[in-house]
């Protein structure tokens, strides 16, 4: 599995589909940051831009390698669950380079928002120093964008092959999926960003049902592509 995740991550970096991603992501972070901006409600936004974010970089994932080549990973990872183990690893490739811009995104929203404490800061350090000694604002933050990135990732897994193979039809699934998770009440990720389970020290924490319920759709999305990466392979062997 490891030499998988490495194939999968070395597919992505030189496919040069992480780099829309990624400016897109900074672009949207940046715009969240404009002005003078509470931790909080800086985080929030990060974290909910992880949600397209993710869900393209799991499509980019999903569509970035050829038939043959699929075919040939996995039949080298193994005669019985090969194409399970393909599938799963180009899907962790996908949360982890999403993961990656999330802390990314995290640190640069602790940056440039108003700091953590009550005094008047304005200087890096003051605003790390203040983060440090109000802690509970920046790791419900960390905990909300997990929701995101698992939305994110179970949206692009869903909406792209082998479960939906025409790629017209795909792009367009994913995007309205995506919207549909950030406005919908149902959604996980709009739930964690509305969450009003507050602290007194100014910490929206998403509630258990949120983070469980992410987890639980990005395992169902996991487990129903990689039984239908495995009936495809079956199906052209």
């Amino acid at each position: 599995m490891t030499a998988l995740l490495r194939y999968q991550a070395a597919l992505l970096l030189r496919s040069n589909r992480w780099i829309f991603p990624l400016i897109a992501y900074g672009a949207l972070i940046a715009v969240g940051a404009a002005g003078s901006t509470p931790l909080a409600e800086g985080l929030d936004w990060s974290a909910a831009m992880l949600v397209p974010v993710v869900a393209f970089i799991t499509r980019s994932m999903l569509v970035v390698e050829p038939d043959a080549s699929r075919a040939v990973v996995a039949a080298a990872a193994g005669p019985a669950d090969g194409p399970v183990r393909a599938q799963l690893a180009a899907l962790v490739a996908a949360l982890a380079g999403g993961a990656v811009l999330g802390i990314i995104g995290a640190v640069f929203t602790l940056l440039t928002s108003e700091p953590a404490g009550p005094q008047p800061q304005s200087g890096v350090t003051d605003k790390i120093t203040a983060t440090f000694n109000h802690p509970a604002i920046f790791l419900a933050g960390l905990v909300t964008a997990l929701v995101c990135l698992f939305v994110g990732a179970a949206a692009g897994t869903m909406c792209n092959p082998p479960l939906l193979r025409h790629p017209g039809a795909a792009a367009l699934a994913t995007l309205a999926v995506v919207i549909v998770a950030l406005a919908a009440n149902v959604s996980p990720a709009n739930a964690a960003l509305r969450s009003d389970i507050a602290s007194n020290t100014g910490a929206r924490w998403p509630s258990a049902a949120s983070l469980i319920a992410s987890v639980a759709l990005l395992a169902v999305s996991w487990t129903a592509s990689a039984m239908a990466a495995a009936r495809r392979e079956r199906s052209l062997s």
